[in-house]
């Protein structure tokens, strides 16, 4: 069995990908020599230039399974490989959502995981970055007081509750396994994201699993900007309010607030790695 094969069959054995997924991909299974060697070149020079989504899956696929070695010999182990690759039926999938059709068309994002530089452990994902400076939201300056030069970046995955305890015991861990693996210690968490933005008070409820996560940062900056929330709430950029049926009582505040002239935006947040340890 070659490896692109068996890489397709054990992420789709793990839930990982989706039987869609792997039948997208198996129109390239007698090309692995040449996935192989584009998927090398993907996690060289960090960009693929093919517009097919089907290939891109492929040459995707085919990077995890170098990025496995690699895991390999840092003794990571293989849950958290399958976690962090989890991130690729996310993707094929939104593909699918987005009416883009079977593969994968995100493949600057997935670049991360199969390089090594971002982990899902447990709820959220970790990204080490150099200390961030988010000029259009007027406070780059509280940024370069407040975080080290190194910090941990967090991403939170499409997929699954939302749920706080999770997300508690993910920032407890994610300081660890840096340094455990990687012999890096970071001290502090940031954070850029719609669920961050402090103008949710609006139309969220008291006690929503999203304010509870805002919650967990200090935040320091906030920029007006309606897509993020739109996309994630609605399922696009760009929505006409009159068209919307609300499917979830979520939805249903949200498109509220936005038809009485409200906005949403992102909210940029910090948080001492310390906090997370008790």
């Amino acid at each position: 069995m070659n490896t692109l094969i068996r890489i397709a069959r054990d992420l789709s054995e793990r839930g990982c990908i989706s039987q869609e997924d792997f039948d997208a991909a198996s129109e390239f299974f007698g090309r692995e020599g040449e996935m192989r060697a584009k998927a090398e070149k993907f996690i060289k020079e960090g960009r693929f230039l093919g517009s097919d989504l089907k290939e891109k899956l492929a040459v995707t696929l085919c990077a995890a399974d170098i990025a496995r070695v690699r895991y390999a010999e840092r003794g990571i182990p293989e849950s958290i490989f399958y976690d962090t690759m989890s991130d690729i039926g996310v993707w094929t999938a939104q593909a699918r959502r987005d009416g883009e059709g079977e593969g994968l068309s995100n493949t600057p994002w997935l670049l991360h995981h199969v390089r090594l530089e971002l982990f899902k452990l447990g709820r959220l994902q970790f990204q080490p970055i150099k200390r961030p400076v988010i000029l259009d939201m007027g406070c780059a300056l509280k940024i370069a007081r407040m975080l080290p030069k190194l910090c941990l970046n967090v991403h939170i995955p499409r997929g699954g509750k939302l749920d706080l305890s999770a997300c508690e015991a993910s920032l407890y861990g994610a300081p660890m396994f840096f340094e455990k693996y990687f012999r890096q210690s970071y001290s502090a968490f940031c954070c850029l994201s719609w669920l961050l933005y402090p103008g949710n008070k609006a139309f969220m409820k008291e006690k929503s699993n999203i304010l509870a996560f805002s919650r967990l940062f200090e935040v320091i900056g906030e920029k007006k900007y309606d897509g993020d929330a739109l996309y994630y709430i609605f399922g696009a950029r760009k929505i006409d309010p009159k068209s919307i049926t609300p499917l979830t009582s979520l939805q249903a505040s949200a498109l509220e607030y936005y038809k009485s002239g409200g906005a949403f935006g992102l909210g940029f947040g910090v948080r001492n790695a310390q906090k997370s340890l008790g």
